[in-house]
C-alpha cells in the first residue's frame, strides 16, 4: 500500500458526482446532498481522485453532519477521522452550536473519537423537520447523536479537554 497525501477541501457543484458515488459505494442516500453540496468537504488524493467525503445541513445554529464516507480502499488510513474533524472545526467558526448525527453503524466511533452523546429525538423533532436526511424512512431507527461545540469567544465557557480544544461533551 502506497501512501498518498489527502487534501481536504470544501466540495462544489463540479465533484457533486464524484461525492455521489461515494456515497452510492457507501450505500449512503444521495438526498439532499446537491442542496447541501457548499457544506460538505471532501478529501482527494494526490492525483485528485475523490477518495471521502462529510456533509452538514444547517438547521440555523445546530448542524446535522451526515454523508460520512471514504471509499472502501482508502480506509484505515484516518481519512474519516480528519474530515469530520475537519467539518467541526469549520461548523465552530461559522456559528454552529451543536451538531447533530444519525448513524447505525458509528455510535461508538462517534462518541470515543468526538464525544458525541446518544439524545433523544423528541427534542430536535422541530428543528429538524425540513432536514432531507432527518426524513428519511431508513434514518427512523438510527442512533441520534449530539455534539455540544463550546462558543470560542465567550470567555465564561468552561473548557473541556477534547478535539483541537473546541468541542465539548
Amino acid at each position: 500500500m502506497i501512501n498518498q497525501i489527502v487534501t481536504i477541501e470544501r466540495a462544489s457543484l463540479a465533484r457533486l458526482e464524484e461525492a455521489l458515488e461515494i456515497l452510492s459505494r457507501a450505500e449512503l442516500p444521495h438526498d439532499g446532498v446537491k442542496e447541501n453540496i457548499e457544506s460538505f468537504l471532501v478529501a482527494r488524493n494526490d492525483f485528485g481522485k475523490l477518495v471521502g467525503c462529510v456533509g452538514m445541513e444547517r438547521h440555523g445554529e445546530l448542524g446535522l453532519l451526515r454523508s460520512a464516507a471514504v471509499l472502501p480502499e482508502f480506509q484505515g488510513r484516518r481519512i474519516g477521522g480528519k474530515l469530520v474533524g475537519e467539518l467541526l472545526k469549520l461548523a465552530a467558526s461559522e456559528g454552529v452550536t451543536e451538531v447533530a448525527l444519525l448513524t447505525t453503524t458509528a455510535k461508538d466511533y462517534f462518541e470515543k473519537k468526538f464525544g458525541f452523546k446518544e439524545a433523544s429525538r423528541t427534542r430536535y423533532e422541530e428543528r429538524l423537520h425540513n432536514s432531507p436526511e432527518w426524513n428519511l424512512a431508513r434514518c427512523s431507527s438510527a442512533t441520534f447523536m449530539i455534539l455540544k461545540i463550546r462558543n470560542q469567544h465567550d470567555p465564561t465557557e468552561a473548557r473541556s479537554h477534547s478535539l483541537h480544544g473546541q468541542f465539548s461533551p
